[in-house]
Order: structure tokens, then sequence, then C-alpha cells
């Protein structure tokens, strides 16, 4: 903030912070300067999305082609990866393909909307037509036998919503840090203080950049791009072990996806509070793994404790070393622990 100061000579501006404005105002001169010359002859592409690049592995259900893909043999019993967000792809959590190798069908499929499937409007989306479209993916690869959800995030919060909706069609869950499932728990959404420097910094160059990406006539492209630059930026350092989050890969994040689900619950308040992911789940017999980062500070170990009282056979696994992309932090580590829960007998089976 700026201060206009009288002196006896001449009124002089002054900064209360000069060092630190300094420190931001003159690498962002220098970017304004430079970025334009470089962009304008490199800019940035996003890939294609299944309906404009037909090579891509795709599954049709209901009209709509997904993007998606399936690991192991078809007779075997499957479990459905759920990937973050909202508005993430499954990239990142492609190492769980390697349950294949203990027998299990293994589906990934980018949400609607986001990652490389084909954008809609976000006013088509929400958390009915998420549900709505998992089904299609029990009733196309479950073939009548119930699957196993392994979510992770946004993930496992949309796993908990279905298996309330559709709990016979649900024979486990593995749910990773779900951020809240109802109301209750809906404080970890919400951060104390405003955004520091760095972040701001990596707003105002997302902003800048995003007029440089090469859509080829992708209406989506430059706020997908956009997205993606800021997505991660969101992600607090109390989360991560030692501030950091692990290298992470990603395709395309979906704006219209984030526009229907974190946008609108920023702009509503009222459809934020009347959010339920655990709306029947007391009516859900099968065992929940829930499985927390032990660095994660925020909807680490002890967030996730709060979730169990939800759930009839639920238990709590902490990753030693891990925030809250466990899957990537440790993957092994996770993998074990899925692995194990998953070849357990069922509830109640001996």
């Amino acid at each position: 903030m700026a201060a206009l100061r009288a002196d006896s000579d001449d009124a002089r501006l002054s900064t209360a912070a000069d060092p630190a404005m300094r420190s931001f105002i003159r690498p962002l001169a220098t970017l304004l300067l430079a970025l334009p010359a470089w962009l304008l002859t490199t800019g940035f592409t996003l890939p294609e999305t299944v309906d404009r690049d037909p090579s891509l592995p795709a599954v049709v259900l209901d009209g709509y082609r997904f993007h998606a893909e399936a690991f192991g043999a078809e007779d075997r019993p499957v479990v459905i990866v759920l990937h973050g967000g909202p508005g993430a792809d499954y990239r990142y959590l492609l190492p769980l393909k390697a349950l294949a190798d203990d027998g299990w069908r293994v589906v990934f499929y980018d949400q609607r909307g986001t990652g490389l499937s084909p954008r809609v409007p976000a006013g088509t989306i929400t958390l009915d037509s998420f549900v709505a479209d998992l089904d299609r993916f029990v009733e196309h690869f479950g073939r009548g036998r119930p699957v196993h959800l392994l979510g992770h995030s946004w993930g496992a919060m949309l796993a908990s919503a279905y298996a309330g909706a559709h709990p016979r069609k649900v024979a486990k869950m593995v749910l990773a840090e779900p951020a809240f499932l109802d109301a209750s728990t809906a404080d970890a959404m919400v951060s104390a203080g405003g955004p520091g420097p760095a972040v701001i910094w990596g707003f105002a160059t997302a902003w800048l950049k995003k007029w440089f990406v090469r859509t080829g006539g992708d209406a989506y492209a430059r706020d997908d791009f956009f997205l993606m630059q800021i997505l991660p930026l969101t992600q607090g350092r109390a989360q991560m072990c030692e501030g950091r989050a692990p290298p992470l890969q990603a395709w395309r994040f979906g704006s219209p996806n984030f526009e229907a689900t974190i946008g609108r619950m920023r702009r509503e308040p009222a459809f934020f509070a009347g959010l339920d992911f655990r709306r029947g789940a007391e009516a859900f017999e099968g065992g929940v793994l829930l499985l927390a980062g032990a660095c994660n500070q925020v909807v680490g170990p002890a967030h996730q404790a709060r979730h169990l009282r939800h759930f009839r056979h639920a238990r709590l696994a902490t990753v030693p070393d891990a925030g809250h992309f466990m899957f990537n932090d440790q993957p092994q580590r996770s993998l074990d622990l899925v692995r194990d829960f998953l070849a357990e007998p069922a509830p109640g089976v001996r």
C-alpha cells in the first residue's frame, strides 16, 4: 500500500515494503518485456481430446466418448480408478495399473469435461451427472458384478457418493484423502489468509501465457491451460512432505469440470453447504479403506479419521513419508496397502 508523505521540499511516494515490492515488480516487468517476443514465435499447445483425435484410447457410453483405458483380462474382478481435481486427469494414477498383475481388471477414465475427454458446457455437469457417468462404467465393465472403487481426493468423494447411491454395485472402496464428505468436514476446504507472492506471481504469469496458446479452434484450450498452470499452486505446503509436491504427470486439465464444481462452490455458498457425498453410505456393507499421507496436516490422518463414522466397515491406513499425492510420493508403499486390502475377504466372510 502506497502512502503520500509530505517533506519540506517535495512529496515523495513511499512503500512500506519497498524491497518486497521491488522483488515482485522487477521480474514481472522483465517477463512483460520478454514474454511476448518469445511466445509469438513459440506458443503453447495442448493435447487434443478424444473427439478431435480418434487414435486415443476411448470408450463410448450412451453417446459420449470418454478417454479411457483398461488393463488386465476382461474376466477378472474390476477396479475402477477415479482421479482427483475436480478437473484433473488420470495420468498421475497410472502406476496403479500394476494391480492388473495381481489378477484385477483396472479401469481408468477421464471424467466428463476434463482430461482428454470431450469438453461440454459447465452447466451440464452436476454431482448427479458424475455419479451417472460412473454408473455407466460400472455397468459396462462390471457386467452385473459388483466392482471395486479406488478414488483419490475428489475421486474418493465421488466414490463415496456412488456407493451411497448404488450400494449393491460396489464390493469395496479405497478412499485416498477425500477433502470432505459432508458439511461436518468441509472446514478443510476453507483456507486461512490470502495468497502469498509466489501464488500471485503464478496466477499472473499463467494469465499472460494463456493468450499465447495455439488453440487450433478449440474454444476451451486457453482456459484449460490456465487451470493446468494454477491448480498446482493451490496445493498448500502443509499438505506435502517438506512442503513440495512430487513430480506429477498430466495430459490436460478441464476448465468446465472445474467450473461446475469448485467454481460453483466459491460462487454459491448454499450449494457448497448442501453437498453431501456420504448420503446413503450407511447402507453400504462393503469394506472401506481410508488412505492418508502422514505428512498431510490438512486432510491427512486426523482429518480422515473423522470420516470413519460414515461407514459400517472402515479403517484408516497411513502412508509414511507421503503427502496428499501418496501414490506418487510413495507408490510402492501405497500400492502394497491397496493390494492387501483388496485381497482381504469381504466383511463378515472368513
